[in-house]
């Protein structure tokens, strides 16, 4: 059975699942929709075209789905709203912004964890199992993949990538695209390694790594013509490893911004 505080003050005409918990002095826009069991501890605001997923959390003064701050776009009318999965714990004061007309909406997938202070900016699109550590900065457009771990303080410029099960060091500027598998660290971030301690934990075998670890190395560490030449050749040696073709395809076909240079190679 649904439960809400005198407190609260929730539109007419929003949508509130079964058995949510809506908690002191939150507010509830008119077009938002609560999945069932969400629970909003207390001082939330939720407004805009928004959704939140089963079975999700949300802290104090988070607040999600407002306009953008994008300044192409002004008018709450056009605004494509906000997206949340399922089992997503949103802490405290956590912005999330809504999409713009530039895109269908911002997405947040299922299973993310996005920590104390954290932003969100509007149009991203963030997969499934993302970690945002607190103070993380994402501006608008990015794309996250799943598994990615943003660690404490770092900042991503608009329209980055971050490939799936990447990690991210604290305090890292993100300036460019960052491969799927990967360490990337430092105040401009850049290459370190493959995430191995990552990957580990989440079944990859030594097979798997090595492969991965391969294609980085030829990308960075070797310098006989071109970037896609080289691609080109240690494609025949890990062809039959799915992870490492995924690698290679980020290089060669989502990545937008380029993925930046490896400390190795200062």
């Amino acid at each position: 059975m649904t439960t809400i505080h005198p407190s609260a003050i929730i539109s007419d005409s929003a949508i509130i699942g079964q058995d949510c918990k809506i908690g002191p002095f939150c507010i509830i826009g008119s077009n938002v929709v609560l999945g069932d069991r969400v629970e909003l501890v207390s001082n939330v605001i939720i407004d805009g075209k928004t959704s939140i997923g089963d079975d999700s959390i949300v802290y104090p003064f988070a607040v999600l789905g407002v306009m953008s701050q994008d300044l192409k776009w002004q008018d709450e009318n056009t605004m494509t709203g906000l997206r949340i999965g399922k089992r997503c714990r949103i802490r405290e004061y956590v912005t999330i912004h809504s999409g713009t007309p530039a895109s269908d909406g911002t997405e947040i997938g299922d299973d993310c964890q996005i920590m104390v202070n954290a932003h969100v900016g509007h149009d991203c699109k963030i997969g499934n199992n993302v970690v945002m550590s607190n103070l993380v900065q994402v501006a608008g457009h990015v794309e996250i993949e799943d598994f990615a771990i943003l660690s404490g303080g770092a900042m991503v410029l608009q329209f980055s990538r971050i490939g799936r099960n990447a990690f991210i060091g604290g305090m890292s500027g993100v300036a460019n695209d960052v491969l799927p598998y990967a360490i990337y660290d430092g105040p401009r971030a850049m290459y370190r390694t493959i995430n191995r301690v990552g990957l580990m934990r989440h079944g990859f075998t030594n097979e798997d790594m090595h492969a991965i670890h391969d294609v980085y190395a030829t990308v960075f560490n070797n310098t006989e013509g071109t970037v896609l030449d080289r691609l080109a050749r240690i494609r025949k040696e890990v062809k039959n490893n799915k992870y490492a073709m995924d690698a290679i395809d980020f290089i060669e076909n989502r990545s937008k911004r380029g993925i930046g240079t490896s400390k190795n190679a200062e």
